[in-house]
């Protein structure tokens, strides 16, 4: 009798084990289904808004044709390219599209020896800011294609002797993120400086003074905020027609120091998709033609979504 006991006892066991070995066995399985459903979806939805970031780009490159396609031979923020589009909601998810003159921003590439109006803006910009202006002499040997070290400034022995070590770009910025590479530009100073200044493929941009914000037109000019502000809401309203129209806006005896314009040749279009889990904002630079009524995309890159202070915790 114990003998039969024993083996009813040992057989439930048995029993019991298979029971618990195959609800193992299908709970791995339902999970590692329920990872490859959620893998298919997010491959869906970034496919999704691939689809999406492409047509908004098309879109944007249409109303810039547009435009020029009407004669304007002005750009100015009371245009239908500057409204941008509202967020649109679509399947899944939504999309926002914006369009911003890339011109109304000072180009970082024009800094250059033969340039000095434009180190003399960059300077009060950045004192304008609060950040230190020696900066300018940092950037322009990061740029500069010789090895001489101006005041201030570093070269190929500077960086070489950092951990790790690493050679002066001697070229145009690629972007406005390299500036974190140039010495002193930490990540606070390239956060207070960005929504100023922008990098586009030339080293000799102007300022579309339509479009430039307060801090821009009081940078080009030399005027104070409170007078740079005042100017800035008057072409809000009532946009100059030609540049030479701009110096009856100021005031006497104040004259522009850089390069200014009334019309615009570069855009960033700035994207925003969500759809599902899958969440992305990128930015483009697009490159309008008004001679041959074309544009071209010449870069698109994604960008944090996160803030400059959230991204700087997150290392």
């Amino acid at each position: 009798m114990r003998t039969a006991g024993a083996q009813r006892g040992v057989a439930l066991v048995t029993a019991v084990m298979v029971v618990a070995i195959a609800a193992a066995i299908a709970a791995q399985i339902a999970f590692a289904h329920q990872i490859w459903f959620r893998q298919m979806e997010n491959v869906a939805d970034r496919s999704a808004t691939d689809w999406l970031r492409r047509g908004a780009l098309h879109w944007a490159s249409v109303a810039l044709i547009d435009d020029a396609a009407q004669g304007n031979t002005v750009d100015h923020l009371g245009e239908r390219w500057a409204t941008g589009l509202p967020t649109l909601p679509v399947e899944g998810g939504t999309i926002r599209v914006s369009i911003e003159d890339a011109q109304s921003r000072f180009n970082l590439n024009n800094v250059s020896a033969a340039n000095p109006t434009d180190i003399e803006i960059l300077r009060r910009l950045l004192e304008a800011l609060r950040l230190d202006p020696s900066l300018r002499y940092a950037l322009l040997d990061w740029i500069d294609p010789d090895s001489n070290v101006s005041p201030g400034g570093a070269e190929d022995v500077d960086y070489l002797n950092g951990n790790p070590p690493y050679r002066a770009a001697n070229g145009l910025l690629a972007s406005v993120d390299e500036l974190r590479l140039v010495r002193g530009f930490d990540a606070k100073t390239v956060a207070t400086l960005s929504p100023y200044v922008t990098v586009l493929p030339v080293a000799n941009s102007a300022i579309n003074v339509n479009t430039a914000s307060p801090m821009l037109l009081a940078a080009l000019t030399g005027l104070d905020m409170a007078a740079a502000e005042r100017i800035a809401e008057e072409l809000r309203g009532n946009p100059v027609s030609a540049p030479a129209a701009f110096g009856s806006r100021l005031p006497p005896r104040t004259q522009p120091t850089g390069r200014f314009d009334v019309k615009t040749e570069y855009f960033l279009i700035t994207l925003d998709t969500s759809i599902g889990r899958h969440e992305r904002r990128s930015e483009a630079l697009l490159k309008r033609s008004a001679a041959d009524r074309s544009t071209a995309v010449l870069w698109h890159r994604p960008i944090p979504l996160m803030g400059p202070d959230e991204a700087d915790n997150s290392k």
